[in-house]
């Protein structure tokens, strides 16, 4: 998204110049020679991947998993729950959670009552998360975006946001 106002006024540039084809690769030099990288390096500087940033997340946090699972999600189980049954996709769940953005903005949860949902109607890395726990289990999911609600904004939520999820597992049934 910043590279787009780099291009912006190379853009302008070119549209005054009477130029007839604008080729994208001429623009990047163009830029890349106005607005060299050790001037401005925030707007040039590559983002964290999703991992880097949920590594720079786990740093200095005492949390039992400190690797992700085969999806790409880490999964911290603080209590696994009664016995070794656990929910099927299939089940509708009944949770106690809360949703965090990585830098600790709380914008969604459950307060006095727990909420119970389809869990074929959630989100991927629920979907993935929530049936490692037992009745009465409790943790956290830190989910990429990509098992989240990928690159589109949702809500108070940004697009491409990892996210962490603190849930209680009240109990599961299969869906009606």
């Amino acid at each position: 998204m910043k590279k787009i106002f780099l291009f912006a006024p190379a853009l302008f540039l070119f549209a005054c110049g009477g130029e007839e084809d604008v080729v994208v690769e001429d623009v990047v030099d163009v830029v890349e020679t106005i607005i060299p990288e050790e001037i401005i390096p925030e707007l040039v500087a590559s983002p964290l991947s999703s991992d880097e940033e949920i590594q720079a997340f786990l740093e200095g946090k005492s949390w039992e998993s400190q690797e992700p699972d085969e999806n790409g999600m880490y999964i911290v189980i603080d209590e696994p729950g009664e016995g070794d049954a656990r929910p099927v996709l299939s089940d509708e769940v009944t949770i106690f959670y809360a949703g965090h953005l990585l830098d600790g903005l709380k914008f969604d949860g459950t307060a006095e009552a727990p909420a119970t949902f389809a869990l074929t109607q959630l989100i991927k890395g629920w979907q993935i998360g929530i049936p490692k726990f037992g009745k009465g289990g409790k943790g956290k999911l830190i989910i990429p975006s990509d098992l989240a609600y990928g690159p589109e904004d949702n809500r108070e939520i940004p697009g491409g946001s990892t996210l962490m999820f603190e849930i209680a597992l009240v109990d599961w049934a299969p869906a009606l």
